[in-house]
C-alpha cells in the first residue's frame, strides 16, 4: 500500500510540474518557461528517493556526481537545439537522439574522473559559461498560440517523465552513487518539454528556451550543491529542505534580472 503511495506521488508530482512548464511556454513565456525548467522538479525527487531507498550516505555521494551531471544535462540541451530544424516527429527524434548521446558520452566521461564537488561545479559552470556564450545571438521569441494540449499530450508527457525518474532510482543500488548520481543530471522535467514544444511549435521557442535554460540551470547547481553538504549533516529530509530554500533564494535575486531582460 505504501509503495502504490509512493509511486502515485511521483507521478502526481512529475506530471505537474511537466504540464506546467508546459502550459508557461504556450500561454505565457518560453524564455519564463527556460528559466523555471531549471528549478529543482526531477533531480530533488531522484536524490530523496535515492536517500530513502539507498541511504544518506549513498545519496550524499551521488549528489556529488549529480553536480556535475548538470554539466551533461547543459550539452544535452545544447546538442538539442543545434539539431533542431522543423517541427514533427522525425526531427524531434533525431534531436532527442543527439541529445540523449552526448548526455550519455559526457556523464561516461565524468564517471571516469574522481569529482569534488568543487571540481564537479567549476565543470558544470564552464558548460553553462560556453552555452551562454553560443547562444548569445539567439533571438527571445513567444510560442504561437492555437496548438492546444490533448489528454494524449498529458499523458506522454507524464508517462515519460515518470519513467525516468523510476528508472534511475531503480537502478541506484545496482550501479552504484556515481551513475546514480549522474544520471540524477538528466534533466527529466525538461526534457519531455522540449520533445513537446519542439513537435508543435518547432525550433524558434526551442532556441528561446535553451538560451535561457542556463540561467536556471544554476538553481539545479545550487540545490545539489547545497544537498551534497547537507545529507550528511542534517538527513534526507532536511537537507532536501536546505536545497531547496537555497534554489528558491537564488531563483528569487534572479527575478530582478528575469524582468529587466523581458
Amino acid at each position: 500500500m505504501m509503495l502504490s503511495a509512493v509511486l502515485l506521488a511521483k507521478i502526481a508530482v512529475t506530471m505537474l510540474a511537466v504540464v506546467g512548464l508546459s502550459l508557461i511556454a504556450e500561454h505565457l513565456s518560453a524564455r519564463l518557461a527556460g528559466i523555471l525548467a531549471g528549478y529543482p522538479h526531477g533531480i530533488a525527487i531522484v536524490l530523496y528517493f535515492i536517500g530513502i531507498e539507498q541511504g544518506v550516505d549513498f545519496a550524499a555521494k551521488a549528489s556529488i556526481y549529480a553536480i556535475g551531471g548538470l554539466g551533461a544535462n547543459m550539452l544535452l540541451a545544447y546538442v538539442y537545439h543545434r539539431l533542431c530544424r522543423a517541427p514533427g516527429l522525425g526531427d524531434v527524434l533525431l534531436a532527442a537522439a543527439g541529445g540523449l548521446m552526448a548526455f550519455l558520452a559526457f556523464a561516461a566521461l565524468l564517471n571516469r574522473l574522481h569529482i569534488s564537488q568543487l571540481t564537479a561545479a567549476a565543470i558544470t559552470l564552464a558548460m553553462i559559461a560556453a552555452a551562454l556564450l553560443l547562444l548569445r545571438r539567439a533571438v527571445n521569441v513567444k510560442v504561437v498560440k492555437g496548438v492546444g494540449i490533448s489528454h494524449l499530450d498529458v499523458l506522454m508527457r507524464a508517462l515519460l517523465a515518470t519513467a525516468i525518474v523510476l528508472g534511475i532510482t531503480g537502478a541506484a543500488g545496482a550501479i552504484g552513487p556515481d551513475w546514480s548520481g549522474l544520471l540524477s543530471g538528466f534533466p527529466v522535467v525538461t526534457f519531455p518539454l522540449l520533445l513537446i514544444i519542439h513537435f508543435h511549435h518547432g525550433p524558434a521557442p526551442i532556441a528561446t528556451m535553451v538560451k535561457n535554460y542556463p540561467l536556471g540551470l544554476i538553481s539545479l547547481l545550487v540545490f545539489t550543491l547545497t544537498v551534497s553538504l547537507a545529507f550528511p549533516a542534517l538527513g534526507m529530509n532536511w537537507g532536501t529542505a536546505a536545497g531547496f530554500a537555497a534554489a528558491t533564494l537564488y531563483l528569487i535575486l534572479l527575478a530582478p534580472l528575469v524582468r529587466k531582460l523581458s
